[in-house]
């Protein structure tokens, strides 16, 4: 019996190990905090085509580097994109897409925080930006 309670320590101290090194646990950071994403959609007057507007907005006291992308869908044609999807949000930046839509589709979009392409760089100081991810989904429908 004094074998297994050695094992149990072991696992408890095993855990802490991993907790340590992990650094804050999953959902207690406010990471989600940092970005906040609108979308909007305009019709233009050609059928079944939109621009879609997505305005992300920086809820934190420092620059961040964002990239932004959208999943490939085949009802999906992209007729124009961001010019640049690599953005330095200090407030808020607004990128837009005009999109033609052949059948009910789903558009996702992809806002990416990263530290390795650091554009918010000045004068070679280096900020520690975590890397996560925000989606945002909106439905699409064919005009009929």
């Amino acid at each position: 019996m004094a074998s297994l309670q050695i094992l149990q320590q072991t696992g408890g101290v095993m855990l802490l190990i991993l907790s340590l090194l992990l650094e804050t646990a999953y959902g207690q950071d406010n990471r989600n905090k940092s970005l906040s994403l609108n979308r909007r959609l305009s019709q233009t007057n050609r059928t079944n085509e939109v621009i879609v507007e997505l305005t992300v907005t920086n809820n934190v006291d420092k620059c961040l580097g964002i990239e932004i992308s959208t999943e490939d869908n085949p009802n999906i044609k992209y007729l124009s994109t961001p010019e640049i999807p690599l953005a330095c949000v200090c407030t808020s930046a607004k990128f837009f897409w005009n999109v033609h839509v052949s059948e009910n589709a789903v558009l996702q979009m992809k806002v990416e925080v990263f530290s390795e392409k650091d554009i918010c760089n000045d004068d070679n100081t280096q900020h520690l930006v975590t890397i996560y991810l925000r989606y945002t989904l909106y439905k699409l429908l064919e005009i009929e």
